[in-house]
């Protein structure tokens, strides 16, 4: 259960945390490259070998499709799971197949623990022909570069741009192709959801993130369900709480959130959890009290849906038209 919440919590502060890390220019954000070379971003996906220039700057030579791939942080799974290659070994496996999109595909991952520690031995005996890393991992590169080749990349660059995330692994695995796919295929749903929920464009939308009923987080624009959800172009177009705007909102008390006036609110966090924590909040005089409870429009989402990598935006996409198409 640490290790869960541990991990929810560096998501949600991830783009905070990492804004001084992220090197890449903003009109890269959504492009193809960030750190591929010419070489590899105009070669098809059969031409091999191939050099990728990662996120520290060097030249990584990828002699053939890499078979068994070894990913140290937790989007990667996901990343590769949308392209149809799931991780022979993976970080902060056992919380991940827990994932709702995840869910039998990690079943012949090896777990290599702890996705800020992983276990080098268990990525030797794995012998993978890759390893996808990020800046966390720098004190291990020395000793995972003479098991395999080592790639960084920059976790708040595909935290903030699941197309990005998924174009530059798909050149590092020679899936551009299905990349394309993928992406088509999400944007075209996202355009969907946005017109079929244009009669709810008057009605503003809260998303809280509660792990234990006791503290909350709004989110706000550094988050990928935010964008989602509120862009216009990028997402479904829907109308924020004007109270909350900017990053990430943090209470400590639950009297704050009665802040919170949108007609809809989307409650994000263990669902397993839900009886429970939905029993404790319909006792509350101040929960009662909020526009959302008074119209019965409170929704529960799963976690699953704040990794930012594209198969939890697509969770998300489906959760939100879902739950306001019922209305």
């Amino acid at each position: 259960m640490r290790k869960m919440k541990g991990l929810l919590i560096s998501m949600l502060l991830l783009a905070g945390i990492l804004a001084g890390c992220n090197d890449a220019p903003a009109k890269n954000k959504g492009s193809t490259t960030n750190g591929a070379s010419a070489s590899a971003v105009n070669a098809n996906s059969t031409a091999w070998p191939r050099t990728f220039k990662d996120a520290i700057g060097k030249d990584i030579v990828i002699k053939k499709k890499p078979g068994k791939i070894a990913g140290l942080w937790y989007f990667y799974p996901e990343i590769l799971a949308a392209l149809g290659e799931p991780p022979a070994a993976s970080t902060e496996k056992e919380y991940l197949s827990t994932l709702a999109y995840l869910k039998g595909k990690m079943d012949s991952t090896e777990e290599l623990g702890e996705k800020t520690s992983p276990n080098i031995e268990k990525i030797l005996s794995v012998q993978p022909d890759i390893i996808l890393a990020t800046e966390y991992h720098e004190k291990f590169r020395e000793s995972m570069e003479k098991i395999a080749p080592v790639i960084t990349l920059n976790s708040k660059s595909i935290y903030d741009n699941w197309q990005y995330g998924l174009h530059t692994v798909a050149e590092i695995i020679g899936k551009e192709d299905e990349a394309e796919k993928v992406i088509a295929n999400m944007m075209k749903e996202i355009a969907t959801g946005r017109e079929a929920l244009k009669s709810m464009q008057g009605e503003s939308v809260a998303l809280i993130l509660s792990w234990d009923g006791k503290t909350f987080n709004v989110l706000g624009e550094g988050n990928p369900v935010y964008t989602l959800a509120f862009d216009k172009e990028k997402g479904l177009g829907l109308k924020p709480d004007h109270t909350f705007k900017g990053d990430n909102n943090k209470f400590t008390t639950f009297e704050v959130i009665s802040t919170i006036q949108a007609d809809h609110i989307f409650l994000i966090g263990d669902i397993t959890k839900k009886d429970k924590l939905m029993n404790e909040f319909n006792q509350s005089n101040v929960w009662n009290a909020m526009n959302a409870v008074k119209k019965g429009n409170v929704h529960l989402m799963d976690s699953s849906a704040i990794t930012g990598g594209p198969l939890a935006i697509q969770y998300a996409l489906q959760n939100i038209t879902g739950s306001l198409s019922k209305k």
